[in-house]
């Protein structure tokens, strides 16, 4: 389940959260574990959609050691789902 924090930002149930910077960037936060994720504005099948590389779940911000692969797709499943609770599709 998601609230909206602000006009820019939405909070899961889950404990994570989706921030919109700006224009071009979002943040993905988990407690104190940060991920910025660039991204631009576009559309996917007439719907408002935000475009980005999947592969930006790599790693958090501050660390160099690359997440597991299933930890990277649950960062991105959740990332997706923020989106689509904004109203927003994903394309990745």
């Amino acid at each position: 389940m998601f609230s909206w924090i602000n006009r820019q930002a939405v909070r899961s149930s889950e404990g994570y959260e989706v921030h919109f910077l700006g224009r071009f960037t979002a943040q993905y936060r988990e407690g104190r574990r940060i991920r910025t994720i660039p991204v631009d504005n576009g559309v996917l099948a007439g719907k408002p959609a935000i475009l980005f590389s999947r592969h930006v779940f790599e790693n958090w911000d501050n660390s160099s050691v690359a997440n597991p692969r299933e930890e990277q797709d649950r960062l991105l499943r959740n990332f997706v789902e923020a989106l689509r609770f904004q109203g927003l599709e994903a394309d990745y």
